[in-house]
Parts: structure tokens; sequence; C-alpha cells
């Protein structure tokens, strides 16, 4: 069996949680980030990568979105490098939310990494039965 792999090495990075009704002081202004010029296919490519994170934790109490109120879910989700509230996706597609460059070129690196992407079938293979 290959050595177990942990991509959780430091402190994940949260992203998208904004300042509301039931929140601490100290977090962003979601209304601050609304960029309705933001390029469409870019935004689209950023909400499906926040759409397929893997889920990180789950809470008992959902979020509310802070523009028109819809159920946001009560997961986080993460890349192994950031973690974001299940609804980020929702305030990118519906509400044209442009998350930070720094984020954007990450989401643009994954696809990449995944073009580049190489396979080594050689352990799940040897565990076929020989007796064929």
């Amino acid at each position: 069996m290959p050595d177990s792999f942990n991509p959780y090495k430091g402190p994940l990075i949260l992203i998208g949680y904004w300042d509301g009704p039931h929140t601490s002081a100290g977090w962003p202004d979601v209304r601050d980030f609304v960029d309705e010029q933001w390029d469409e296919q870019e935004r689209q490519d950023v909400g499906s990568y926040l759409m397929h994170g893997l889920v990180a934790r789950a809470f008992m109490g959902y979020s509310r979105c802070r523009f028109c109120n819809e159920n946001n879910g009560s997961l986080e989700f993460t890349d192994g490098v950031y973690l974001w509230p299940q609804g980020l996706a929702h305030y990118v597609f519906e509400h044209g939310v442009r998350l930070p460059e720094a984020f954007v070129r990450h989401v643009d690196h994954q696809a990449d990494l995944e073009l580049e992407l190489t396979v080594d079938d050689t352990w799940w293979r040897g565990a076929a039965p020989d007796s064929r």
C-alpha cells in the first residue's frame, strides 16, 4: 500500500465569510466584492470550482445569503489550501461577487495541474488476482 498522503500540511486559508447581523466585527462586507464586469467564463470557472470542493466540516445551522436571504447551506469545503462556506458559489453565480485575484489565480492553477496530471496505476493493477 502507498504511503498515506495528507494534503492538509498547514493552516487552511479562510475565504468567503462576510459581515452580517449574526457575525462578530472584522469580516469583509460582501457588497465591496460585487463586480458586474467580471469575465463570465472566469466567473463560471470559479463558481464551479467552489461547488466541487471536499467537505471539510458540517454545522448544525444554515447560513443565509447577505443579499437575498437564500439558504446557503451548512457545510465548509476545502481544496487542501483554502477553506470556504458552501454558499460561496451562490454569491459568485447569483450576485457577481468576485473573489480576490490570488484565489482566482489559484483556481486557474488547479485547472492547469489537471491538464498535466500523471497517473501511476501499478499499485492498483498489482491488486488484481494472478489466476486468470
